[in-house]
């Protein structure tokens, strides 16, 4: 990578600007907010600038826009892109949730986690169109669409629950948009990931769903035919309350991991159904039989413990993976 100098002036006088840290490689502070989740992907920006509010935001596109520079957006690095010689915002600071029960709706702020929402919204029995992990930013996932391992058969991906935008365009000027105020931007940021702008909140719809059944079950992987075939017949019929995936996964050694799962091969099967646990329970039963099972924890579950579906490491970690 060839590193991009940019004049000491010009970075004092963003830093005097921002409320947040702004740091270029070799300052304390850039490497923590350059981190991703996965360490193959690293991020080698030419400025960094953890932004604590909108304005901060504002300032940094400006700064990119004078100094001919691209920007990168991050929140938890889950799904890093190429941010070298760009100016790169993080977002993780901004992660206020605020849940409205009447209107069963929360704001979310562009850096929060799954995790900070459905910690603000589960105590009401109030749902969101959440992803699979909590760990993941929330902003990243509506922005893409976002399909749930729970709500979405139901609801519709993520994204069809955006009811507003708080964002920040190449303008650098702030702006809230509705299908209202700005129908063609509105389509177009759900589903179009950061090409439109650097969202710093959304306001999206929530459910009243307080629990499920669900969770995962594994299974060896030299089983996966005689599972699969059967999970081709069975899927297909499964009401609109249920959803299913399968993973094929190779796990690592982990002493975290139950003994017939560390470092083995295997085929893990995920369920989720939102309603009754004992008709849950009753169509979930035919995969339960098809091969012996290595792991079971399908169960009636509060809807907090979501993550537990796929179960995603949640911490950093190598990896590489390829979903179709």
């Amino acid at each position: 990578m060839t590193e991009i100098a940019i004049d000491e002036a010009a970075v004092a006088a963003l830093t005097a600007t921002v409320t947040g840290l702004v740091a270029v490689p070799g300052e304390d502070g850039y490497e923590k907010e350059c981190a991703t989740y996965n360490p193959l992907t690293p991020l080698r920006p030419a400025l960094v600038i953890g932004a604590a509010s909108g304005r901060d935001v504002a300032a940094a596109i400006r700064f990119a826009s004078a100094h001919g520079l691209p920007v990168a957006v991050t929140t938890t690095g889950h799904q890093a892109r190429g941010a070298d010689g760009a100016v790169l915002i993080n977002l993780r600071r901004l992660n206020r949730v605020t849940v409205d029960r009447d209107a069963l709706t929360a704001r979310i702020g562009g850096g929060a986690r799954w995790a900070d929402v459905l910690a603000a919204t589960t105590p009401f029995g109030l749902a969101p169109v959440n992803g699979s992990a909590p760990d993941v930013g929330a902003t990243g996932y509506l922005l893409g669409g976002g399909q749930s391992p729970t709500l979405g058969r139901l609801h519709g991906y993520g994204a069809d629950t955006v009811t507003s935008v708080e964002i920040v365009t190449a303008g650098g000027l702030p702006q809230r948009v509705t299908a209202e105020s700005d129908p063609d931007l509105f389509f177009a940021i759900r589903g179009g990931k950061g090409n439109f702008g650097v969202v710093t909140a959304t306001e999206i719809a929530l459910f009243p769903v307080a629990r499920f059944y669900g969770g995962a079950v594994h299974v060896a992987g030299a089983d996966a035919a005689t599972l699969l075939h059967a999970w081709r017949e069975w899927a297909p019929a499964l009401p609109d309350e249920a959803t299913t995936s399968v993973a094929i996964q190779r796990l690592p050694p982990d002493p975290a991991l139950p003994e017939p799962l560390r470092g083995a091969f295997v085929v893990a099967l995920r369920f989720a159904h939102i309603g009754d646990a004992a008709e849950g329970a009753e169509l979930f039963a035919p995969m339960r039989a098809v091969v012996p099972l290595l792991a079971d924890d399908v169960c009636d579950r509060p809807y907090a413990e979501v993550g537990l579906i796929h179960g995603d490491p949640p911490g950093p970690l190598p990896y590489t993976d390829r979903t179709v």
